[in-house]
């Protein structure tokens, strides 16, 4: 009994240390892996800083502002000791990589929405987010957004120019041809009636959002781009229409129209409930009725015969 207890005391020592052993194979074994990762890391700063200074140089902003992004990424997650291996100066270099970048993009944006091109705000609105400069990137497309639905929704007409050299030629279109349909535009808008200009507005708001919403919403949605552009195409909208109804109430007067059909309503309730009620009364009130109307609605038909 001896001799067992004794082997199993020296199975217990041995696996004792054994398992000792494993456990600082195991703490060695992660702190290698923690060595790669920030060697990983800090070559991929200093990789991503080189590549965002050689972009700027060559004024390809595209990819300086991809190259920030990288190493903006990196940093969130990086140890200390990764940017001790990083350095210092590839940092600083980072950092004024940075404040360029966004400073060129941000100029360029403001251009491209000043003289609404779109080709530019295409091509630059994706990089905003990467700068951190999405809620600048909302208020500078909405300013955008306002400028075009105020020319696509407006409903004034302009009188075609005499000389048409100073208008810009459209494309595959001559003068004389821009001219006609200019003039073309022109009669419309003079005789529109009031259900073509709220169809108007109404495909110009839609047309607005299905051009310029799925971009807004890839590129600024985090930033509620695009909740922001839909809140001002309707308002836009809504503020035109009713504009316009207001007008065609006023043109028409309309209330006067309600405030008499109301008044004759009245008093054939009355002789309804006072029993003084002929149905050649009714019928004379409510041709008063129509006749009111069809003078308000236009057309001088209410007495026609």
């Amino acid at each position: 009994s001896e001799s067992i207890l004794s082997s199993l005391s020296k199975i217990a020592s041995g696996g004792s240390a054994a398992s000792s052993e494993m456990r600082q194979l195991e703490s060695h074994r992660q702190r290698l892996d923690e060595e790669a990762i920030n060697i990983d890391h800090a070559l991929r700063i200093r990789e991503g800083c080189q590549r965002g200074g050689d972009s700027l140089m060559g004024r390809r902003y595209g990819d300086a502002a991809r190259a920030v992004a990288d190493v903006n990424s990196i940093l969130k997650e990086c140890s200390m000791n990764a940017l001790q291996l990083a350095g210092e100066e590839a940092l600083e270099a980072h950092s004024k990589t940075k404040e360029v970048t966004k400073r060129a993009i941000g100029e360029r944006y403001e251009t491209a929405v000043a003289n609404g091109d779109v080709v530019q705000l295409s091509e630059l609105t994706p990089l905003l987010q990467m700068l951190d400069m999405a809620e600048l990137g909302v208020r500078l497309y909405l300013q955008y957004s306002q400028s075009v639905l105020t020319k696509e929704m407006n409903l004034d007409a302009e009188e075609v120019p005499v000389d048409m050299a100073h208008v810009e030629r459209a494309e595959g279109m001559s003068r004389a041809a821009m001219r006609r349909r200019a003039e073309e535009e022109l009669l419309l808008r003079r005789t529109m009636s009031v259900p073509m200009k709220l169809a108007r507005i109404y495909n110009a708001a839609v047309t607005h959002l299905r051009h310029h919403l799925p971009m807004v919403a890839y590129a600024l949605g985090e930033a509620d781009g695009d909740a922001a552009l839909v809140q001002l195409v309707h308002v836009e909208a809504e503020k035109r229409a009713v504009d316009i109804l207001r007008d065609y109430m006023s043109e028409k007067q309309l209330n006067l129209t309600v405030r008499r059909a109301d008044g004759v309503g009245k008093k054939i309730e009355d002789r309804y409930i006072g029993g003084g009620f002929s149905a050649r009364d009714d019928e004379i009130n409510i041709a008063n009725v129509l006749g009111f109307a069809g003078d308000a609605l236009g057309g001088g038909g209410g007495s026609g015969g």
